[in-house]
């Protein structure tokens, strides 16, 4: 029996039920990263390719979803914290961790390694958080800060890195005239990454290049 590729099999279709998975439109996680990719979700490309790598993602989910049972059982009414709410506004949709009403702070978890540790949080990472902090404050919160919780999945709790900073809106508006330029263009981008990644990693590799993106 292979137990590698049942195990593989029933991960893999799990993943695909979950809402994320299925998202058509563009989120914030997408922002500042592959123009050709954001492109493609915009303009409703098919995806071509099927065998992308998802294991650190489903990782990730689960490590996000035992988090969720561990914030809720910390604040159990519901005072105060907003756990993995979705918030969404014409142009962009966003899925927050947690936000701490009190506080007015906005967290977002990242699984990692501990080797990449000290390249985080990237610009990207940075992008991404301060654009939930304006879909919330567009849903009528207070915001005032962003904070980015990096958990290595070889580490220790010690490992966990935070990086916090002012919420600020002029760099999710960055993030906006992105889309709006992505938005903009009647040709897709030019690759940026290489065949190689986007052959594990990106849903609309294509080697042949007569749907989707070769890479570079």
């Amino acid at each position: 029996m292979d137990i590698q590729n049942l195990l593989k099999v029933a991960l893999y279709e799990q993943d695909g039920q979950r809402d994320r998975s299925q998202q058509t439109q563009l989120g914030a996680s997408s922002v500042g990263g592959c123009r050709r990719q954001a492109w493609s979700i915009l303009n409703g490309v098919p995806k071509t390719n099927d065998n992308t790598e998802h294991l650190a993602a489903i990782i990730g989910t689960s490590l996000h979803a035992t988090i969720a049972g561990a914030m809720e059982a910390a604040d159990p009414f519901g005072d105060d914290f907003l756990i993995e709410q979705a918030f969404e506004t014409e142009h962009l949709k966003g899925h927050c961790d947690l936000f701490i009403k009190s506080t007015g702070t906005v967290i977002d978890w990242k699984t990692t390694t501990k080797k990449k540790l000290a390249e985080f949080p990237n610009d990207q990472q940075r992008m991404q958080v301060q654009l939930y902090g304006y879909l919330i404050e567009e849903a009528g919160h207070m915001v005032a800060e962003v904070a980015l919780v990096a958990i290595p999945r070889d580490g220790q709790s010690k490992d966990i890195k935070v990086h916090s900073e002012p919420y600020n809106r002029e760099m999710a508006q960055q993030g906006l005239d992105w889309i709006t330029d992505i938005k903009s263009r009647t040709e897709p981008p030019a690759p940026e990454k290489s065949a190689f990644f986007c052959k594990n990693y990106c849903a609309w590799y294509d080697q042949s290049g007569e749907v989707g993106c070769t890479g570079k």
